[in-house]
């Protein structure tokens, strides 16, 4: 089983040269998709600050339709102040990043605590909770949405709901074929279960 960081940069390498092609065949879109993936990339990888400028840049020129994923980029730099002011639709947009979308936009809301957000976002999550965060067929993916439903469930104290879909994210990964997404989601558990049990302490 090849490591994380080997499949980031083989992924990184790959995005390059999809850039380089559809540049030659005069795809608009191409430096976009480049951004997209390196985005994902990044965050995955906890280099969030690498990928600020770039997504700052990106969203002078586009605007509000990636302004979910600049503002999850500054929350996630603690930048929250910044985060709530960037512009972007009240609603997930119901188009081929519909998946990737609900999860920047469930870490959003982890980040902001914001209990109004996250309930809406169940409804969205929960007709997709056995499907990987994905967009484009798979071109970019981020992790099981069981395990951003999962999130949104402990923000909501709602926490036996909030464990089973933790274990479904991990099912849901390692059916992917992806133990690092797997190992994610079982450690999300663990740190659900041991601040049950310090809840519990405080309380007797």
């Amino acid at each position: 089983m090849r490591k994380a960081g080997f499949l980031s940069e083989e992924a990184e390498s790959w995005y390059a040269e999809a850039d380089v092609l559809l540049q030659r065949v005069g795809a608009h879109h191409a430096q976009g998709l480049r951004t997209l993936g390196l985005t994902t990339i990044r965050l995955a990888q906890d280099r969030t600050a690498e990928i600020e400028p770039v997504m700052r840049a990106v969203y002078e020129s586009v605007g509000a339709p990636v302004g979910v994923a600049l503002a999850l980029v500054l929350a996630r730099l603690d930048r929250l102040d910044e985060a709530q002011a960037v512009g972007f639709p009240a609603e997930p947009v119901t188009d081929h990043l519909y998946g990737m979308e609900l999860d920047f936009r469930s870490q959003l809301a982890v980040l902001q605590h914001d209990q109004e957000t996250a309930a809406a976002l169940v409804e969205h999550l929960l007709p997709l909770r056995h499907q990987l965060a994905e967009a484009a067929g798979a071109v970019y993916a981020t992790r099981p949405l069981a395990h951003a439903l999962a999130d949104l469930y402990r923000l909501l104290d709602e926490q036996g709901s909030a464990a089973a879909n933790y274990v479904l994210a991990e099912r849901t990964a390692l059916a992917w074929g992806s133990p690092h997404l797997a190992g994610s989601a079982r450690r999300a558990a663990a740190e659900l279960s041991a601040a049950h049990a310090r809840r519990r302490t405080l309380a007797t």
